[in-house]
């Protein structure tokens, strides 16, 4: 379906008998995925604003919200370990149905870790399948393991009735105080069962080793909930580090231009290698 290139449009698609929610921007040549990240959605995280600095000549950005978030509902998300290998699965579906492929997969905290199960290379039919997907991954604020100051953070984190009134209202513009409060602590919760059950690994963390494609890390320099992604850069055969010295976890966002100037040039720089 052609629409103009300053177009934003809203529609949902079934998946797998789920109605998902997504947006479009663009109509450029380059076809990207962005994936939100913990009790998020594409209109928090990666909204209007943020999408604009992207040139929709060059682009065609589809901006998911993954089951059980924004207007992927009911049912509401259940937390569980193995949500984003699931939610990896919706992704690729999702651009299949849009006949949007290959593209890039870009996703941001929770979303990064279902953007590495979009990207991981595995063995047998899966792995000719996933290559001629996708194209490349883009990793923004990524934490794949969990250690014990870390999971004690995410307690302190547990109530939201706690934090700032700035803290909770971005999320509070697009969900119920209710959903945000079981939801988080749910999530909270998630986080301590990676730690005690699988050792603190995100099951992303072995599906590292296994990508193929190109990728580009981004990070904030004043990230307090990042892990240090030199423990995750040495896994990935084909990866760029670039850092925002003055972003937080937030910096997608804080820094939108930024981000946009980095992935555009990642996505060229890329697609010279390859051609």
């Amino acid at each position: 379906m052609e629409i103009p290139s300053s177009e934003f449009l809203e529609s949902y698609e079934e998946i797998d008998g789920m109605n998902i929610g997504y947006c479009r921007y663009g109509n450029g040549p380059n076809y990207m995925l962005t994936v939100c990240g913990a009790v998020g959605c594409y209109a928090k995280d990666w909204p209007l604003t943020s999408l604009r600095h992207f040139d929709p000549e060059l682009f065609t950005i589809i901006g998911i919200d993954p089951p059980g978030y924004g207007k992927s509902r009911p049912p509401d998300r259940k937390q569980e370990v193995l949500r984003c290998n699931k939610d990896a699965v919706i992704c690729v579906k999702l651009m299949e149905r849009l006949e949007l492929t290959p593209f890039t997969i870009v996703g941001w905290s929770e979303g990064s870790r279902t953007s590495i199960h979009v990207a991981e290379t595995a063995k047998g039919k899966r792995e000719i399948f996933l290559i001629l997907q996708i194209e490349r991954a883009v990793l923004l604020a990524t934490v794949t393991r969990v250690d014990a100051r870390g999971v004690q953070v995410y307690k302190g984190l547990r109530n939201t009735d706690q934090w700032l009134p700035a803290e909770r209202a971005p999320y509070l513009k697009h969900y119920t105080n209710e959903f945000l409060k079981k939801q988080w602590a749910d999530n909270c919760d998630m986080v301590e069962e990676a730690y005690l059950m699988l050792g603190g690994r995100f099951p992303c963390h072995d599906a590292l080793p296994k990508i193929a494609c190109p990728v580009l890390m981004l990070n904030g320099g004043q990230d307090k909930f990042c892990e240090d992604p030199k423990s995750i850069f040495p896994k990935i055969k084909n990866v760029k580090l670039e850092t925002h010295l003055q972003g937080g976890h937030d910096f997608p966002k804080k820094f939108p231009k930024w981000t946009a100037e980095k992935i555009t040039a990642f996505v060229k720089e890329t697609a010279r290698k390859q051609a």
